[in-house]
Parts: structure tokens; sequence; C-alpha cells
């Protein structure tokens, strides 16, 4: 902080007594005593007041390095989470119950303090309120983001641990306190890491075991197991290195971050296999410590809750891999423009290696001999997966029923393998399957076993696989059925092995509808009655299954993806970007981001570049924001090959290029220039839908000195009395009118207001709302337009006097707008604003990239909006209430604000005030 700014800051707080620091420093009049302080008095040993002793703190924040006025650090990190103590006594009255605490180690805490330096008195004056470890038992910062409301609650860690998250269970540490991390030789080969959500002998963690072996011969794989099973010792024998397992409570972001950091630090892995979107806390994790991430998502969007934790994988990973085609729509469907994003693949895994050897050697079977389970020469129908409803037990069992009743001369045996089933202690599916086999009679025919050893047995005897999953993505039983040429059934719709088969003239035949259960008996029957004639079926499905699944090119290419997304990170570019300076690349972070070191702003621009890219819907996508005030780099990199052909990251391009002017470059206006006075006039436009929110209007504008009469338009007489009475004392011109609810805040704006604001004498127009987007998300509604009239109409700087000076001194300004991070696009609405741009008569052609007001909240030169104001709509124009999200005429109207402006001849600029942001 600067000399000015420590003295607003001294002079603004309850610490300095000005008379006590003139008696005390016998000062002149004529001296001003803030100002001395600051510049000889705490050299000199002088206090700020009689209950402040600079000279006893001085020390502790030295060895600190906090070096300067006692008081100014003492009111800087009170300002980190409430006051500290002030002197002696105080300190000493916390640190004698500091030692009494058990979670308090002055020997651990000591060991980097001076000799003669008291470790309590040091950790209440300075290591409390910076996050220092007390002990080897407790981590401070760790425990605050760990548990947000003992944060929220301005509870110190160790004080909240010590009395009440002790008893609570709460974790103390970080799991990386506990982990091993073994030491690897990786002179020779690049290091990789494969994160699987579990070790379980399922599905995924069996493709992410096959991962590991496939790719060991090119890399140190080190394996991270975020929960452990029967696949532990095969992971620790084929892995460079393998980490974890973790326990389900510490499947926590800032156990992630703190994982991830370390796993770069010790290893520096050039990329990531995230496998799962269970392991979708780890992408974030990584990718914020400059590793790129291919994730695998087996998972469909329709079952994954909650929902929204895919976003981690949509909004970080630098591929997205899916199994089937019917599992990426699954994810589209729920996130609308994904599947406009770059590097969406759809790619089957290939026959996975089941780790048999090891397991049977390990223990006994638990089935016996799968070939006892068929007798004679009855036709066997094998089922695979866990006893879940997602499987479809139960339409398996009723497939059984319809098949005996349709084929009594036909003797079947349907047996189910997979773990879950136990019908006398299980509250929930086994029980009713249970009860469903004994009422269908089906007990001499029907049988669910454990998981078998010997698959490969199960896979022989068997006559056919029936898939009755409701959904399942692109499961291993399907692919190895399919390669072995076991002929299977399933539905359509389901999964992607119904996928593959029904693109075959020669398989579609046993793809049936949806969960048709008698078309699927009458498929099954067909094939026992036909059984002697299967060999041209089985071959053509070995022969698909050679074709579709190879795990080898599998494994291949999703290697060549981890390569090139480290490629895609140019370490020239993360140079320069984390060189500058953090406040000049706030907006490219989210407001939310815990932020654990100085180039996580740079790490968030280069991994969001290269995810996104020129993709041409990224307004889903919340972290991918305006890197540098007034720079859009998606214009930018459209402009040079640079960034579209080598990869280039667009903001470090441009600055390496000393930041050339063009259309991704506007300029923006900060509240620290000064505002002087004009004879221009303004008025403002505000539509209050929710009049509750016009009183927080006025303040805002009674904190300018620049004369600008309203016009306040509502739907009800009611709510238009409410706004005349809050209004009533406004200094100057205020008209209150009653408009039908159509149009949103555009209508009333356009259509009218057109005659008293867009031919009227006012130089400059502003426009307003009361945005609470209450039918999205209330909270985001209300923090936007809190961030819009911050920057628009005033709160911490009075803006609108900084907007009439802007306005005066640039006469080719024609729009103002706030400094939004968010980078969007036409997304639906590029239509619609093609049919208008024709009336409007726009020749050029609209862009793909562009800034507008996003809100639509701004202010501008009437005859700026003339082509806008000249579409002349009607009320009947309008869509009616309730409103899609996306979509209609007033979401291209926003969009095409800037286009207007620009074909008058008017530049645009924002105004952006540092620290507001969201």
């Amino acid at each position: 902080m600067s000399i000015d700014e420590h003295y607003h800051l001294l002079a603004a707080s309850e610490l300095f007594d000005r008379s006590f620091y003139v008696a005390q420093a016998r000062l002149a009049p004529r001296i001003d005593p803030i100002a001395h302080y600051l510049e000889v008095g705490w050299k000199l040993g002088l206090e700020p007041g009689p209950h402040f002793d600079g000279v006893f703190l001085k020390p502790f924040y030295e060895v600190s390095a906090l070096h300067g006025p006692p008081a100014i650090v003492w009111l800087e990190l009170s300002a980190l989470g409430g006051p500290l103590p002030r002197n002696q006594v105080e300190a000493e009255n916390e640190a004698s119950k500091l030692r009494a605490c058990k979670t308090f180690c002055p020997e651990y805490y000591g060991q980097f303090l001076p000799t003669s330096m008291d470790p309590a008195h040091h950790y209440v004056v300075v290591g409390k309120r910076l996050g220092f470890k007390p002990s080897p038992l407790l981590d401070p910062t760790f425990y605050l983001e760990r548990y947000p409301d003992v944060a929220d609650a301005d509870i110190s860690a160790i004080d909240h641990f010590e009395y009440s998250g002790k008893q609570e269970g709460r974790r103390p540490l970080p799991a990386v306190e506990r982990l091993q991390f073994p030491p690897i030789d990786f002179r020779s080969q690049r290091t990789i890491v494969v994160v699987c959500h579990e070790a379980s002998r399922t599905g995924a963690p069996l493709l992410g075991l096959n991962l590991v072996r496939e790719l060991s011969s090119s890399y140190n794989v080190i394996s991270l197991l975020l929960r452990g099973g029967e696949l532990n010792d095969n992971f620790r024998e084929l892995s460079a290195a393998t980490i974890g397992p973790l326990v389900w409570e510490e499947w926590h972001p800032a156990e992630a971050v703190r994982l991830a950091d370390r796993i770069v630090d010790q290893y520096k892995p050039a990329y990531v296999i995230a496998n799962s979107i269970e392991t979708h806390l780890m992408i974030p994790a990584f990718a914020r410590a400059g590793v790129p991430t291919v994730s695998l998502i087996h998972e469909f969007a329709a079952y994954t809750r909650p929902l929204e934790k895919m976003r981690d994988a949509f909004d970080w990973a630098h591929h997205v891999v899916f199994p089937a085609e019917i599992v990426a729509q699954s994810s589209f469907r729920a996130f609308p423009g994904l599947g406009k994003r770059p590097n969406i693949h759809v790619l089957p895994q290939g026959v996975v290696d089941f780790a048999e050897e090891q397991s049977q050697s390990a223990r006994p079977s638990r089935t016996g001999s799968p070939r006892n389970l068929k007798s004679g020469g009855e036709f066997l129908v094998l089922g695979v997966g866990s006893v879940h409803i997602r499987k479809g037990v139960d339409l398996f069992i009723a497939a059984a029923a319809a098949v005996r009743k349709k084929y009594p001369d036909i003797e079947f045996r349907f047996i189910w393998v997979g773990h879950g089933y136990d019908p006398i202690n299980e509250h929930g599916y086994s029980p009713y399957l249970s009860d469903q086999i004994e009422r269908s009679g089906l007990a001499d025919i029907v049988s669910i076993i454990p998981p078998a050893d010997d698959l490969e047995t199960l896979y022989e005897i068997s006559d056919a696989l029936f898939m009755c999953s409701r959904l399942d993505p692109q499961p291993n039983v399907g692919i190895d059925a399919i390669v072995r040429g076991l002929p299977i059934v399933c539905f359509g719709d389901a999964s992607g092995t119904a996928e593959v088969l029904a693109q075959n003239p020669a398989t579609a035949h046993l793809v049936v509808p949806y969960l048709d259960v008698a078309s699927a008996a009458e498929v099954i029957g067909s094939l026992a009655r036909n059984r002697t004639s299967l060999g041209p079926l089985r071959a053509e499905l070995s022969a698909l299954g050679r074709h579709k699944f190879n795990f080898s090119s599998y494994a291949s290419k999703l290697d060549t993806m981890g390569s090139a997304a480290a490629a895609a990170l140019h370490a020239a570019d993360f140079d320069l970007l984390s060189a500058m300076d953090p406040a000049e690349l706030e907006t490219a972070l989210p407001p939310t981001t815990i932020v654990s070191s100085e180039h996580d702003a740079a790490w968030q621009i280069m991994q969001q570049w290269a995810v996104n890219g020129l993709a041409y819907d990224t307004a889903l996508n919340s972290q991918f924001r305006r890197p540098y005030p007034g720079f859009h780099p998606q214009i930018y990199a459209e402009r040079h090959p640079e960034c579209t052909e080598l990869g280039a990251n667009p903001l470090a391009h441009w600055l390496r290029s000393e930041k050339p002017d063009g259309p991704w470059i506007r300029k923006v206006y900060y509240p620290t220039e000064t505002s002087s006075s004009s004879s221009i006039k303004l008025a403002l436009h505000a539509h209050f839908f929710y009049e509750d929110l016009a009183a927080e209007l006025l303040l805002r504008l009674q904190l300018n000195r620049t004369p600008c009469d309203l016009f306040l338009t509502t739907d009800t007489w009611e709510k238009a009395q409410s706004l005349k009475v809050i209004f009533r004392r406004y200094a100057y011109r205020v008209e209150v009118d009653v408009v039908p609810n159509r149009g949103r805040d555009i209508g009333p704006f356009l259509t009218h207001l057109r005659e008293k604001l867009g031919t009227c004498d006012y130089d400059v127009i502003g426009h307003v709302h009361g945005k609470k987007s209450a039918t999205i998300n209330s909270e985001m509604g209300n923090t936007w337009r809190t961030f819009l009239w911050e920057h628009l109409v005033g709160g911490e700087h009075a803006m609108v006097d900084l907007v009439r000076s802007i306005f005066a001194a640039t006469p080719k300004l024609g729009l103002l707008m706030a400094e939004d991070p968010h980078l969007v696009g036409w997304t639906s609405n590029r239509q619609i604003a093609e049919e208008l741009q024709v009336r409007m008569g726009l020749l050029t052609p609209l862009p793909e990239f562009f800034d507008f007001p996003l809100g639509t909240m701004f202010w501008c030169r009437p005859e700026a909006l003339t082509d806008i104001f000249d579409l002349r709509f009607a009320w009947s124009d309008y869509p009616e209430e309730p409103l899609n999200e996306d979509g209609t005429l007033l979401h291209t109207l926003e969009r095409l604000i800037p286009h207007a402006v620009r074909n008058k001849g008017y530049d645009i600029a924002s105004v952006c005030i540092p620290e507001i942001t969201w």
C-alpha cells in the first residue's frame, strides 16, 4: 500500500487518537499527527493511541517479514479476521489460554523463532491470523477451507478444533499429511497420472488398471486411487507409484488442490487421465497446478447426481471422452451448448483384462467351477452386473418368465452374476427380486450368484447374454460378449452396446425397443430355437468386436490427446502471464476462487483458453472469463493464426506484440480518473418489475452530484404509487409510467420511451432495471444487478459523475457499459439477429465474437441507438411471459446494441471498478 493508502486506513480507524499522539510527540499545530506517525513517529517508538503498544508488537511482526508502522500492520492483519492483541496484556491474556490448548505445541511452533521470543505470544499476535500451523496436529488454512462454516463464523481454526471440531470428528489435516508419495526414477521417461475413483473389480477401475498397464511401456504411470478395493495390489504392482487410497471424507476441493500440488511438485506429470466423472474434483485441481486432463466420462448425465459435478470436467478437461454417442447425447441434453465445445470425443474403450490371475491366487473361488452352472443341454442366458435397478435385474427375471411361457418346449437357464444380492439383510432391491422369482415360479431356472472369478468359462458355457440395463454406457461385459461372438440381446437407446449392434445390419435384430421385455424374450427364444445355426452370427459379432474394440488403439488415442494438451500449454506464455501484476488479471478468476498461489490467474487463463479456444458457445462455462480488462481473446485469436494454428495464448501473444490496437481491445475507464463538470444533459430509464429494489437505486443515485432526470416504468398502478413515494424527494425530474408486462425492461425503453428518449434533448441516456432473475438463480440475479449498478450508477464510487465526464470528453463515444468478465456470444440468438440485421440496415456481417452490455444496462448517446429505435416495435412484438431463458427477441436486441452503435460510427468503451466482479 502507498503512504496515502496507509494514511486513509489509519485515519478511518479508531486506533489513532490524535490528542494522545500530539501530546506524546509534542507536535506543533501545523504538523499532521497521522502523517508524522507514518513518516517518523513509529520509528521513534511513538504510539498511535493509549492502548496500543507498537514497541511490544514490532519484533513479532518483523520476524514474520511484516515491516513498517506497527499500527498499519495491526490494521492489515485485523482486516483478515477481526481485532488482534494491541499490547502485551491483551497478548498474554490470549497466550495463557493458548498454552492450555493441546493443539498448540510451543516446541514445534517456536523452532523458527528467536529463542528469546515467546511462541505463544507470536502465535496470538501474528501466527493465528496468517494461518501458521500451531503444531503438527492442525493445518488452520486447510481447516477453514475444508469447513467454510467455521470461516464464515469468524472463529479461528485452533479455537474451533480444540473446543468443538475434535468432538465433531472434523479433519484437522489434509490427506497429503498421511499419504505416502513413493520416489520414482523418472529420468528416462515422462510421467503421467491415472486417477480412478476406486479400486473395486468393476468397469471403470478395471479400465483404469488396463490403462496403467498399457501406458507403462511409455511412461512412469502414477495411479491415484480415491477409494480402495480389491484391485489395490494390482495397481501397486503395475504402477510406478500408487497414491492412496483416500477415504470418502477426503473427497473435497480443499483436499484435491493440495493433493494435485503435491503430485505435480514431486512427479511433474505431463498430463492426467481422470477415469470416471467421480474423479471430477481432481480435474480443476490439476488444471490450476498447470497440468491438463483427459476426462473419461462413462456415466450418463441422466443419473449423475449432483449433476453440477460434471461441470468440473466440461469446464476444465482439455479433452472429454465418452464411450458411446448415447452417453455423449445425455450430457449434451443436460448442458446445452456442450456439443460445440472443442475436443469432445466418442471413443469405445476396447477389451479389458479382468485381472483374474492375481485375484485367484489371493482367495478361494466364490462360485465353484462355472461349468457346474450348466447341467445339460439347456440354453443358458447370462446376465452380468451389480444387483441394482439400473442394471434391470427385474427385467431379466421378467424376460425369463416370458421365455418360459412362449417356448415351453425349450429348456432354459437364466443366471445373473454380480454383487449386491442379499434378500435376507437388504431392505431395497434384493427382497423384491427374490419375491419376483418366487411368485413367477422361476426358482428352478433363474439364479442370482456372486461375482465369478472365472468369467472366461462363464462366457464359454453361455449361449446368449441379455443386457437388460435401463442405462449402461459401454459396459465391459458387452464388449467381451461381442468380441467372443456371444449373441447379446439388449434394449435400444439404453447402452453403447446397443448402439454398436444397431449400426451393423447383421446384428441389428439383437436390439429390441427400449424396455420391451416381450420383444427381448422373442429374440432370446429365436436364438434358442436356432442354436445349431448361430455360427454365422457368432462370426459376425466377433469380427465386429475386433474392428470396434481395440484397447491398445484406445490407449494410444488417449495418449495422443494428453500429449497434445500438454504441448498446448506453452511455457513462454505462462512465464509472461505469471510475471504480470495479479491485479491486471483479476477478471480472469471467478470471485469464489480460493487463491492458492500467485500463479493461479496465469494458469486459469492458459488452461481455459486451451479448453475453449474458439468455441462459439462458452456462456455455460463460468470459468472461461475475460483475461484482461477490455480484451477479447477470441476476437484476437480469430485474426492471428499464431493462436489458432500454433496454439499461442491470445493474451500472451497480444502482450508480446506490445498491445496492438484492433477490434479485440477497447478503452476501459476507471473511477480513479477525475470527474469534471459538464453541461451535457443526462436521463436515466429504470424499469421495476420488482419495485422493492427502487430504494437501493435511489441511494446509489444520491451518491452523485450530476443532475440526472429519471423515467421510471413498472407494470401496475400499485407499484407506480410505491415508486412515486420512494422518489418523492429526488432532486431532479421524475416521471413514473405504467406499461404492459411485455418486453421486460427493453419493451418500455424502446416502445414506450422511444419519443421521449430517442429523439429528445438529452445528450446521454442510461438504461437500468431491477434484475432478480428469479426463474434461474435469485442469488446470481442479485449479484449481477449489484455488479451492474455499482459500475453504472454508484456505490463505492460516484459513477454517474464519471459517466458524464467520460461522454463530455469523448464525442465519438456512443456506448458505455460495465466491464463484464464473462465472454458470451450469440448463443441461441443468431437467427433472429440476422433477420433484424436486414431491417436495421446493418451491412457489415455480424461477427461470431463480440462484446455487448450483458444484462442490458448501459449509458449511450440517443443517436447511437437510432437503428434500434427505428425498428418501432409494438407491444405485441415482444414475447409473452414466461420467457425462455434464451433465444428470444429480447436476448437478441441485447446483443445487437453494439452493432447498432458502431453502424452509426460511434465507439464503445467500458468502466471497471477494481476488485468488484461477479
